[in-house]
Parts: C-alpha cells; structure tokens; sequence
C-alpha cells in the first residue's frame, strides 16, 4: 500500500537548513563579538575599581600622616645633643632612589651634603626631587624613579608602624622642697603609656623673662630618651632623671609661682625588656617617593611607572638603625607631585601656595604650614588595546597638579607621555589622584 505524504508534514531542504545554519551563525558571532565587547568593559572597569580599592588604604595612610606632620617634634633642645648620638637617615648615595639619598634631608648626622653636621632643630617636613638629568624609567638604564618626581619626609612622633606610636602623658609634679617624686599619669584606657615604652620629654614653662615651648628635656647632652620601667606604688611610671620632672619650683616673670608648668611624655617606640639599645632622633621619620624595581612590579602596570612607597627610617642605634623598611601604599604610580599651603610672611590673612620649603627654618614652617597638597598620577586598571586616553589639547594632556595653582605642579604635554611611558601610553587609563593633609599638631 503506498501512502503519500502531504505538503504541510514534509521536512526542510537541504538549502534551507543551510541558509537557517548560516543566519544562526551570524547571530551567534554577532552575540559572541557583543559579549567579548561586554566582558572586556567589564574586565576593564573591574580592574579600575580593583585598583581605587587598593588604593584607598594606602592613600588614608599618608593621609594620616600628613595630618600627623610635627606631632612631638621639639622646638628646642636643653642642651646641645651629641652629634654622635642624635642621628637620623644613615643610607648612603643613591639610596633609597637614584639619584636621592635619605641623608640629605636630615637635621641630625648623617648628612653627606655638610662638612661638619651638627643636630638642628628637626623641620616637622621636608621636600627635595629627583633630579631632572635623570632618565626617565621607562628609558632603563639602572634608573628606578621619574625625573622631577617629589620626595616627601615627614618627621613626627607618629608616623611609624609600632604599638608606642601616639602614645602619651602628662608628667604630674609631686614632691616637696627636698624630694620630687613627679610621676606620669595614666588614663586608665588602651592607650597608656606600658613598661618598656621609649619616651622623651617636652617642657613647655616659663623661665624667666621668656617663654620656653616644647623643649626637649635632656639627661645630657647624649641622654635624651629613657624606657619606661620603675613604678611607684600606685603603678604610675616615674621618669628616669629629676630633667624628665616638672620642677615645682617655676615662676613667671613677675615672680609668681606657676601650678600650671606643664612636661609632657611622648611614646616614640619600644625594646625588649632585656635590650639596652637607644633610639638615635627623638621622633620617626616616614619617607615617601615613588620607585619602580625589577621584582615587586605587578604585570599590569605601564612600564614607565613605579610602585609609591612610605618607608620607616629605622630608629635604634643598633647595627640597623638608620636604615629603612620600605611598605608599598598604591601601585602604577607615575609622578608624584607635593605643594603647601602656607601663610604669607607679608599678610597673616592671606595664604599662598608653594611647591618647595627650600630656605624656610623649622620655626618657619611650623607657624606657617596650613596644608599640605600630594598629587599622585596613577593608572588605573591595565592596558586596554581597545580604549584611547581622551584630551583635546597636546600641550596639556593631564596635569599632576591643582587647577588652583596651574603654574606648580607638572603638566604632560603628549611628547613628555611619549617619553615616560612610551609609544602606547594611551592605552592606559590615567587618573590624578589628590591627598590633602592639615598638620594640627605644629602649634601644640
């Protein structure tokens, strides 16, 4: 029996299941093609966001600092330190940077730029730069930093990384005309003062006709800091030497004895119980610069950009001290730019705004300094082959600086991209990042 099939029931044709194929495929790499599109977006955005994530740590940290800028650093010394005992950097030429030694931005020895160094009264921050007759690092040749990228040092009593730092206390007098027994007070939190703490001395009374402020209480000339371990019998730490104690015997000018005379103890760090080292500067000290080297790099970053590190001046006089334990803060850095905000010397109403405190003393800055202002040029995310950094002027591509102050700073004209991260520099995404920090602690 033969049955015959009707037209609705029969199947397609060869060259319709190949014209369905083909326009299957057409869709299929269209949405392929479409979501490559998407994913690179995606990825791209990722890996910026990825990195302002990185970043803000980093970037909270020097904020810190820079608002920690001269906290407990001394106005004046008792007596003259011992320039063999009060030390600073002690890391030789080309260290920690070609073409920028640490010991150049000392007020202690040693200084490889003085003759004869003597102990000067510490500049709560101070600025210096890569020299311009550097290489750029994307040109190698042993370089590790950009031409004309800043080199910031903040000396502070809290800009280290150890469980001393920020604390303090007041030294309270108590004794009569033959005894002192002045001990430090404690504010019964986490924040005491604990044995084995490294402290120094500030005085800050009335002598005579004159007002003494934030002196640096001295033994000796080479004793400027004692750790903490005699207590008396209610637990508070005594400090080590009668020059550590208010007197209890001060007047002011017209005669009057002062209750108010005020000595107060600040933590700068701690040794083992058993360790007799000594700290070589009354405070810390953070460095901070941008540095590119051959190991730490992640692949991501331009080949023209570094890593910005805060380094630690380490502050013992052991066989390490004087050196520096370098922690990385934010990577892909390309320059680094550094302005204060200052009072006019002319105008205490007026505020202006520089990119250098070259001639200015420790007491200039210290009642000028209102702000200070980093600029970070960073990249952001990696390469991308498909994206074109966007400017409209050559001359003006991105500025490492503040539209407030157009002539301080840096700006990159296209040649100067060119130059310092090479031919393909717009395949980057570039962003300027700004960290403002308002020392309030210069004055107290």
């Amino acid at each position: 029996m033969k049955v015959e099939l009707s037209k609705e029931i029969q199947g397609f044709s060869l060259i319709e299941l190949l014209l369905a194929m083909a326009m299957f495929m057409v869709v299929l790499l269209i949405s392929a093609s479409a979501f490559e599109s998407v994913m690179k977006i995606s990825s791209g955005v990722t890996k910026s966001a990825q990195t302002q994530m990185e970043g803000i740590v980093g970037l909270e940290i020097l904020r810190k600092d820079l608002n920690a800028t001269g906290y407990g650093l001394p106005w004046g010394f008792q007596t003259t330190p011992d320039p063999t005992t009060y030390l600073e950097a002690d890391l030789g030429t080309d260290n920690p940077i070609v073409g920028v030694s640490a010991d150049d931005f000392n007020d202690a020895p040693p200084n490889s730029s003085t003759a004869t160094p003597s102990p000067a009264v510490p500049r709560a921050v101070v600025l210096g730069s890569v020299p311009a007759t550097q290489n750029p690092i994307y040109a190698g040749t042993g370089t590790n930093s950009n031409p004309g990228s800043d080199y910031l040092v903040i000396k502070s009593a809290a800009v280290a990384f150890n469980a001393s730092v920020g604390k303090w206390g007041y030294v309270n007098y108590s004794g009569n005309q033959t005894t002192n027994n002045s001990y430090i007070s404690k504010w019964n939190t986490a924040e005491d003062l604990t044995a084995n703490d490294v402290v120094i001395t500030h005085t800050n009374t009335f002598s005579g006709a004159n007002q003494a402020q934030h002196i640096l209480a001295m033994q000796d000339d080479s004793g400027f800091s004692y750790k903490l371990s005699a207590t008396d019998a209610a637990g508070h730490f005594l400090p080590a030497h009668t020059n550590y104690m208010p007197s209890g015997n001060i007047v002011d000018p017209f005669g009057v004895k002062i209750n108010n005379e005020k000595v107060i103890a600040y933590a700068i760090r701690s040794f083992d119980a058993s360790s007799a080292d000594t700290i070589r500067m009354p405070f810390n000290r953070a460095d901070y610069y941008v540095k590119r080297t051959a190991t730490t790099m992640p692949s991501r970053c331009n080949p023209g950009t570094g890593i910005l590190y805060k380094a630690v001046i380490i502050n013992s006089m052991d066989s390490s001290g004087g050196g520096g334990t370098e922690y990385p803060l934010l990577d892909c850095v390309g320059d680094m730019q550094v302005m204060f905000d200052m009072q006019d010397p002319n105008d205490a109403n007026n505020t202006m705004t520089v990119d250098t405190l070259a001639t200015l003393t420790a007491d200039d800055i210290r009642t000028r300094l209102k702000s200070i202002r980093v600029y970070l040029l960073v990249q952001e995310g990696g390469k991308d082959n498909g994206y074109s950094y966007p400017y409209s002027d050559p001359n003006k591509v991105i500025s490492v600086s503040d539209d407030r102050t157009p002539s301080l700073g840096r700006t990159f004209k296209v040649s100067d991209m060119v130059s310092f991260f090479g031919p393909e520099w717009n395949k980057y995404r570039w962003k300027v990042y700004s960290v403002v920090g308002q020392p309030y602690n210069l004055m107290y």
